[in-house]
């Protein structure tokens, strides 16, 4: 007897294919049979006519390794057919950590975090951690560069010496071992912001001679776009690692349409090597108030910015950086700072609340104060950095992205439940559904079969985990059902905590974690291990 039979589905293989109506049978967590099955016996029964069953979702860029242990039915994902998520992303994951940088560590990730208790040194640790955890979804783990930099380096900004690159490598190879699928960069942030290419080429080869990809939040996403996607490209092909170019876009109303450059460049770099990129579906990212400050305000982490903070002359400095800026005079390799485009969206419990959901120039006219001034408050109440949603995306650019067959969907989020507060980017509750919904379905922005394919098989084959992203016998049964005609994400920015519509069921590893869009609290997900590795 099967343990579960969906009937009738409107069956998107994952691979790109046309919708092929039939049934799928699941047995012990596999696909056991597939196609017009008739009536076998089945513990349970879903009779699907009409829906879409996929393929489960697999995120590849998210930040939940700071979120999934307080929520582990991560329902803001998984209510979208989110059934692995990827962690580890833009340089930031919760291991390696040093006892001497520990501090540092968890003051870098502290915009991200809702409550680690950091009890653990390596990857094997946190993951034996979250295998305690009732899992909804599968978690697969990256390896920061960032995290490793602060374990051998803390906030130091110079190139490492000879014993110092060692050790990063033995950190990444470490991980590898203990199945990291891949290493991670962010480098916009410090410390990773530090480092130059030849360090990340050294530390690309430990990951990609055990079979790791690198994924890079590249230095740039505005005028400098097309150099540092060349940088990306060049890691990838002096280390003989795969590359992922996170989150995809032209930031700042003076680089639209540069996509159409980018997309070329990601088509030649293909065409030699393996380079992939994902996307998220909006118009604006979210990421740290940090990201705002020019590099030497961030060198030495959070100790190193009380002190900034506590000296009148640099306060002069940073604001007049930041005015700069805001009247658009740009030095190389800077971003524009509209503070009209920037949302707090979220910042310690105290005095700052009175800021959360207010743009910078909101804040800045109501307190009577220039925009440089709002920033140094923040930063005074939040020195490791509050939340922000930061708008400068332009949608054509979005849809050119988002249709482009090289393009994964991922959301850049985390696993989040209404209960946080505050104003997240809505991407956490909507990225996989508004594609679905908005632009395929909608707008027709690309075939709902592309869509899907985007959201399983690309991402499958990234990750180098040959057992799921399609619907195939033998295929672990990580499954979504949802109906083409609902589905639609209902999280905004003013309210970013709203569930989905049209997803009606979510199988992981065989088990129902969504049933009839409830959460079932069937502990399904596991954390899986890069294929290879030393631990299975």
């Amino acid at each position: 007897m099967h343990d579960l039979l969906i009937r009738g589905a409107r069956i998107l293989d994952g691979g790109g294919a046309s919708a092929v109506v039939g049934d799928v049978a699941v047995e012990g967590g596999v696909i056991r049979e597939l196609g017009r099955l008739g009536h076998p016996a089945a513990r349970r029964v879903i009779e699907a006519y009409g829906a879409v069953l996929a393929p489960g979702f697999i995120d590849l860029h998210t930040h939940s390794d700071f979120t999934l242990p307080r929520f582990p039915r991560a329902p803001a994902m998984t209510r979208q057919g989110v059934t692995t998520q990827v962690l580890g992303n833009c340089g930031f994951s919760p291991f390696p950590v040093a006892p001497a940088t520990a501090g540092l560590l968890r003051a870098a990730c502290g915009f991200l975090d809702a409550g680690l208790d950091w009890d653990w040194t390596d990857l094997d640790g946190y993951a034996t951690r979250l295998a305690e955890l009732p899992l909804a979804c599968n978690a697969a783990l990256l390896v920061g560069h960032g995290s490793i930099r602060v374990a051998v380096m803390g906030f130091e900004d110079r190139a490492p010496g000879g014993a110092e690159l060692d050790a990063m490598r033995q950190l990444v190879a470490a991980a590898m071992r203990q199945g990291a699928f891949g290493l991670s960069s962010g480098l916009i942030y410090a410390p990773g912001s530090f480092a130059a290419t030849e360090e990340l080429v050294e530390l690309a080869k430990v990951a990609a001679a055990a079979g790791g990809f690198y994924a890079s939040h590249i230095r740039d996403e505005g005028a400098g776009l097309l150099d540092a996607m060349g940088e990306a490209i060049e890691i990838g092909r002096r280390s003989g690692a795969g590359v992922q170019l996170s989150h995809h876009k032209s930031m700042g109303r003076a680089n639209w349409g540069r996509v159409r450059q980018s997309l070329a460049l990601l088509e030649r770099a293909h065409a030699g090597h393996d380079v992939l990129a994902d996307q998220y579906p909006y118009t604006a990212g979210s990421t740290t108030l940090l990201a705002l400050l020019p590099g030497w305000a961030v060198a030495g982490g959070e100790p190193a910015m009380r002190k900034l903070l506590a000296d009148p002359e640099a306060r002069r400095r940073l604001a007049d950086d930041l005015t700069r800026r805001e009247r658009g005079e740009l030095r190389p390799g800077e971003r524009e700072l509209d503070p009209a485009s920037v949302v707090i969206a979220d910042v310690p419990a105290g005095p700052l609340e009175r800021y959360r959901a207010r743009s910078l120039a909101d804040a800045a006219r109501d307190d009577g104060v220039d925009m440089a001034q709002v920033v140094l408050r923040l930063l005074d109440g939040a020195p490791a950095g509050a939340q922000i949603v930061w708008h400068g995306m332009d949608e054509a650019d979005v849809r050119t992205v988002l249709a482009h067959p090289l393009v994964a969907v991922a959301s850049d989020g985390w696993t989040l439940d209404p209960a946080i507060g505050g104003v997240p980017h809505p991407r956490s509750y909507g990225t996989f559904v508004r594609v679905l919904g908005h632009y395929a379905v909608r707008e027709r922005v690309l075939p709902l079969a592309a869509a899907v394919r985007k959201m399983t098989a690309l991402p499958a084959r990234r990750l180098g985990l040959a057992d799921r992203g399609t619907v195939a016998v033998g295929k672990a049964a990580d499954l979504v059902v949802f109906d083409p005609d609902r589905v639609i994400d209902r999280a905004t920015y003013q309210q970013p905590h709203a569930f989905c519509d049209g997803v009606s069921h979510v199988i992981v590893n065989g088990r129902l974690v969504i049933d009839e869009g409830h959460d079932t609290d069937a502990p399904a997900g596991r954390v899986l291990r890069r294929p290879g590795s030393a631990v299975p």
